[in-house]
């Protein structure tokens, strides 16, 4: 039997971060959340995620710095890149992610679409067992 692939949900709102990972589980993730941005390349490191899904505004940490951190530690997962703010800044954070070597950085808006974001889940499930 394969292990289920994990997912991360880093915001610095906990039901947002919730409300992420109860999806992943119906799509079949292992799923943690944390509102943390100092510790997630710490969790990164212990939980090894398949996929990261990451509101880009969050205090101390912000989504540039963080996935710079993460291109440093050579995360080869998928990006989840969720986020209020207008579409021309999640397609200036989506390429800065894509510049600094990260895979193929997914872009959701908030007020989430959840049956979008079970999409892209599945989708990237599928992708991993293939």
């Amino acid at each position: 039997m394969t292990q289920p692939l994990k997912l991360l949900a880093v915001d610095d709102d906990a039901p947002s971060a919730e409300l992420i990972v109860r999806v992943a589980e119906r799509c079949g993730y292992e799923a943690f959340a944390t509102s943390d941005s100092r510790g997630v390349i710490n969790l990164v490191a212990a939980l090894r995620p398949d996929v990261m899904a990451v509101d880009i505004s969050m205090p101390h940490v912000d989504a540039i710095e963080l996935f710079r951190l993460l291109a440093e530690q050579r995360y080869a997962g998928e990006i989840v890149i969720v986020s209020g703010q207008d579409e021309a800044t999640l397609s200036m954070v989506q390429r800065s992610a894509e510049l600094m070597g990260l895979h193929r950085p997914y872009v959701h808006q908030k007020p989430l679409d959840f049956a979008r974001l079970r999409e892209t889940l599945n989708g990237t499930r599928l992708a991993k067992a293939s």
